[in-house]
């Protein structure tokens, strides 16, 4: 069992399927059973997905009452507050449904999927159903899938993609499956101990997964550090702000006191000028002065002790902010760690580009915008040939038509200039 104790619940299971479209966008299910291991109510969780997602929906059966979302380089982390808590000791599933668009590479009519989930339950299942028509591409017989340890099965019209995990620590798990599709009937596949053979593909792989599992670790131990210290935090400030109301209704007790006193010294006064039982009275107020300074004293001894709490706060405080500083250090260093991880990302949808594509795409980085007659004489390739290209790199979104003027000319895409 993985249990995260500062978070105080724990994700029994992972369930999570991949349906690749013919579009190459996935439409990506998660489901999580959660497991409320504290002593109170589980009224709300956190989860992190590596990749930016726009388009979902968030179901359980305790209902969603709110939720909120933080997008960083790569990553989507959502906040959810459940409509009904969870009881101690109780179970309930979430389940993620998200559209995923830029996780699929074509190049020479192969398709590569990358992707990478989050795995911090012992037991995990994922599958991945390529569209209609799709076979795995091999070579020598080697399937390129990864990483090992999967099954193959099809339900008569997709193959689909199956890893069962049994996990005893919290991993990013990352995989790369290659396709094609076929017009005609293809033989069983049968599985085998996949080995890339191609040697700068396994390479840019395992420098792939080894990115992602540095920022999927980073990423996580990062957030629960930040979460523990902003809880130590508001503890803190909130056991401060206690002692500042009691030590305030202390200093009202002590004024009280004092304007008491004063009134006996005024009756003392008083009863030093009247000449009938002056000693009588001069003794019961002498007793009474005595009893409100005893008590006086006290709660001066008491006062000194809150201040000494609080002298101890600031400290601890003081102590907190060393302890933020060191975290933005090692943010920074996770920063880092997703800057390589983009470089290494552009890095791969360059190698699927054809030498005619890069040369558009250099001409459209280079001149912001530029129309498709201009790219025939700058290029000298004839229109036909050009007008391709464009096509093929519309339709994968690389680039896009814009309207300037009166004038339709080519641009990059958002999605392609931060992989370029």
């Amino acid at each position: 069992m993985l249990v995260d104790v500062s978070l105080g619940y724990v994700i029994k299971e992972t369930n999570i399927e991949c349906i690749v479209n013919p579009d190459n966008t996935i439409n990506e299910t998660i489901t999580l059973l959660i497991y409320n291991d504290k002593d109170e109510n589980l009224s709300s969780i956190t989860f992190t997905i590596p990749q930016n997602v726009k388009n979902y929906t968030i179901y359980s059966p305790n209902g969603i009452k709110g939720y909120s979302i933080l997008y960083e380089e790569g990553a989507t982390t959502f906040g959810l507050e459940f409509d009904k808590p969870v009881p101690p000791r109780k179970y309930t599933n979430i389940t993620f449904n998200l559209l995923v668009s830029d996780a699929v590479w074509i190049k020479n009519d192969i398709y590569q999927l990358i992707m990478s989930f989050p795995i911090s339950s012992k037991n995990a299942t994922i599958e991945v159903i390529l569209p209609p028509g799709a076979v795995i591409s091999s070579y020598q017989g080697n399937l390129f899938v990864t990483p090992s340890g999967y099954k193959i099965t099809t339900d008569g019209k997709h193959q689909i993609i199956v890893w069962n995990l049994n996990l005893n620590k919290e991993i990013t798990f990352t995989i790369a499956v290659k396709y094609t599709f076929v017009k005609f009937p293809t033989q069983n596949i049968i599985e085998t101990n996949n080995i890339l053979t191609n040697s700068n593909l396994k390479y840019t792989l395992i420098l792939l997964m080894l990115s992602i599992l540095i920022f999927g670790g980073l990423f996580i131990r990062e957030n629960r550090s930040k979460k523990k210290i902003l809880e130590k935090n508001i503890s803190i400030i909130n056991e401060l702000e206690k002692l500042k109301k009691l030590l305030k209704n202390k200093d009202e007790e002590i004024l009280k006191l004092n304007n008491m006193i004063n009134e006996l010294k005024e009756e003392l006064n008083r009863a030093n000028r009247n000449i009938l039982s002056k000693d009588e009275i001069i003794s019961v107020l002498n007793d009474k002065v005595s009893e409100y300074k005893s008590e006086l004293d006290k709660l001066i001894n008491e006062n000194q002790k809150y201040l000494e709490e609080i002298n101890y706060l600031n400290e601890l405080v003081k102590k907190l902010k060393n302890e933020n500083k060191k975290l933005k250090e090692k943010v920074e260093e996770l920063n880092k760690v997703v800057e390589e991880y983009q470089n290494l990302k552009k890095g791969v949808l360059w190698d699927f580009l054809t030498e005619d594509e890069k040369i558009i795409i250099d001409l459209i980085k280079k001149y912001g915008h530029i129309t498709q007659k201009e790219l025939v004489e700058i290029t000298k390739m004839s229109k036909p040939k050009v007008s391709r290209i464009v096509s093929e790199l519309e339709d994968r979104k690389i680039i896009k038509k814009e309207k300037i003027g009166r004038i339709n000319k080519l641009t990059l895409t958002e999605e392609s200039k931060k992989l370029l």
